[in-house]
């Protein structure tokens, strides 16, 4: 039997979780980790992460925000920027999983 899972993907940028359209007049949501604690209590089954910025600042994912989400959530869940989703594609690897 399929069961419905409930998996937010919550956009980061400068260590903010974001709001917007197609990345364009982005706004503050809040913080990744009181986000995170928020869904993690509402029930979600999983979360993601999607360092918006760091394919254009040509870095990997937020160390400090990955380090910072580990010691508050306890469902599954995965970081990711958009320059991983790219290589992800090209070459058929799945994303980091972190717990």
């Amino acid at each position: 039997m399929l069961t419905r899972r409930i998996i937010p993907c919550l956009d980061v940028k400068d260590g903010r979780v974001v709001k917007g359209v197609r990345f364009q007049d982005l706004r503050d949501a809040g913080d990744p980790v009181e986000q995170a604690r928020a869904y993690g209590a509402a029930g979600a089954d999983e979360l993601c992460f999607l360092d918006i910025s760091a394919s254009l600042e040509a870095r990997g994912t937020l160390v400090r925000l990955v380090e910072d989400v580990a010691s508050e959530l306890s469902i599954p869940w995965a970081a990711e920027s958009a320059t991983s989703a790219t290589q992800k594609r090209s070459s058929g690897r799945e994303p980091t999983r972190y717990r």
